[in-house]
């Protein structure tokens, strides 16, 4: 046995164990979600994919690899359910798993023939047009699900403005931005590799064994990422509404909300708490959140995160400029004010106030010398 493919059957057996483990430990998770079940499903189609790949380096089960055609619409499907407020499997859904389904049955029916065999890639023969059919799906498949991910994601992190008062990993996703850029430009590179191959002349490098190691890093990305990863959106209670709201709102009602929803800020101080959503502000104040977001954006003309943080500012501002506190750090005032990360809390303070607390604060004690 070479060494090429012994490096390579002990990735495949890592890549094996780590998916079939990590899709068992999400299966098992507490509350398990939509979520979690088609990300059980993604690691366990890199294990079968390994598994298959593992009998191929003695026995021929199929032509090529098929998890690209499965893992990337999965990916999309997984991140869509991650970010709709009511996550569910779509009737069309199944359409992106055909093409998978239609690649599976062809790599059965080719396994003998010699279709990825790089050095023979341009040659004249029966097989030319199923491998040049493969390379092209596989690029459209991973270009449109990745861009179609991209889109989803970005229109996500725009809309969370709305909903919460503060950023975190789980909220933004920006743990699933990364891998999935990440996968767009790896995967990129192997085609690169593959054509490069395929066109230049003493160039051994086999794509095949990156990919797998790609698969390996998705494996562990995505079981550590996932299995941290709860639903964003929480299931909106059904509450007792006031009598008022049931009629919908008329500008009397409007002016009264207004004023509880700035009570609530100025008297309960609402805005400590650092993980703050308007779902939660709504059961507060007894009315749909669509209400809330309604008075936000035509009366004050602001989103949830602007006008929450906007308090947390000036509360900031205040411990800051009060001696009683020259015995706390910034980062202490910062989540005192409901921040709940120093890099949140320097960020808005100098986009607000157009400097950073440290030197708000310096500036502070100059004034009272």
């Amino acid at each position: 046995m070479s060494e090429y493919s012994l490096v390579n059957i002990v990735v495949l057996c890592i890549g094996l164990t780590q998916a079939t483990f990590a899709g068992i430990m999400i299966l098992i998770k507490k509350n398990l979600k939509l979520p979690d079940k088609i990300l059980a499903v993604w690691l366990f189609a890199i294990a079968l994919q390994m598994l298959i790949s593992l009998f191929n380096t003695r026995f021929s089960i199929t032509a090529f690899p098929i998890s690209p055609f499965i893992y990337a619409p999965l990916m999309y499907i997984y991140i869509r359910t991650l970010i709709d407020e009511k996550p569910k499997l779509r009737s069309y859904y199944i359409a992106y798993i055909l093409p998978a389904i239609a690649i599976f049955i062809l790599a059965i029916i080719y396994r003998n023939k010699p279709i990825l065999i790089f050095d023979e890639y341009l040659d004249n023969d029966p097989y030319r047009g199923v491998r040049f059919t493969y390379a092209i799906l596989l690029m459209v498949s991973i270009f449109t699900y990745s861009i179609l991910t991209f889109i989803n994601l970005n229109r996500h992190r725009k809309k969370i403005r709305d909903l919460f008062s503060y950023t975190s990993q789980k909220v933004t996703l920006g743990w699933a931005l990364f891998v999935s850029i990440s996968f767009f430009v790896i995967y990129i590179g192997l085609f690169a590799i593959g054509f490069t191959r395929v066109f230049a002349q003493n160039f051994n490098f086999d794509p095949l064994l990156l990919g797998n190691i790609t698969l390996v890093f998705y494996s562990f990305a995505f079981s550590i990422f996932g299995y941290q990863q709860d639903l964003i959106y929480p299931p909106e209670p059904i509450i007792e509404k006031p009598r008022y709201v049931r009629s919908g709102l008329k500008p009397i009602n409007i002016q009264k909300l207004k004023e509880r929803l700035i009570e609530l800020m100025d008297k309960d101080r609402l805005y400590q708490d650092p993980e703050l959503s308007i779902l939660e502000v709504a059961q507060k104040l007894r009315v749909p959140r669509h209400h809330v977001t309604q008075i936000l954006n035509e009366e004050l003309g602001k989103n949830f995160y602007t006008f929450i943080n906007e308090y947390r500012i000036e509360d900031a501002k205040q411990r800051l400029k009060n001696p009683k506190n020259n015995n706390l750090t910034v980062l202490a005032i910062g989540y005192d004010a409901g921040f709940n990360s120093k890099s949140s809390f320097n960020t808005l303070f100098k986009k607000f106030v157009g400097m950073t607390p440290s030197e708000y604060r310096a500036q502070g004690s100059e004034n009272h010398q």
